[in-house]
């Protein structure tokens, strides 16, 4: 004969209270999920000249010994070369007087367009 269901107890409830009784002994408070990392913002590719071309060559001599400030960084920047490139483009407007120099040592080179009263 099988066993007589207690009108009391509900098997619904039982189940879900058996599982909580369960979990707060074991667990001690819910489950955090890992942190997800985000890929962050991918910057684009430069592509920089790498050799010298006849329009970045009249670009150099037209346009950069009329910057107020000239570094390696802004003419890489604004002629598109490398940094190799622009180095040796300040030492070259440098030797024919188109550029003077303001800061130059090892960390940074500045200069400053030549005015009519230096050159």
């Amino acid at each position: 004969m099988p066993p007589k269901k207690d009108a009391k107890k509900d098997p619904k409830k039982d189940a879900k209270g058996a599982k909580k009784g369960k979990d707060s002994k074991s667990s001690g408070g819910g489950k955090a999920k890992k942190k997800k990392w985000s890929k962050g913002k991918v910057r684009e590719k430069l592509h920089n000249a790498v050799m010298w071309e006849k329009v970045i060559r009249d670009k150099l001599y037209s346009e950069v010994p009329k910057y107020k400030v000239i570094t390696v960084s802004v003419i890489s920047d604004r002629l598109k070369v490398n940094g190799s490139l622009a180095r040796e483009a300040l030492k070259v407007l440098h030797a024919e007087g188109l550029i003077k120099p303001v800061n130059v040592n090892a960390n940074c080179r500045l200069y400053t367009r030549a005015t009519a009263e230096t050159a």
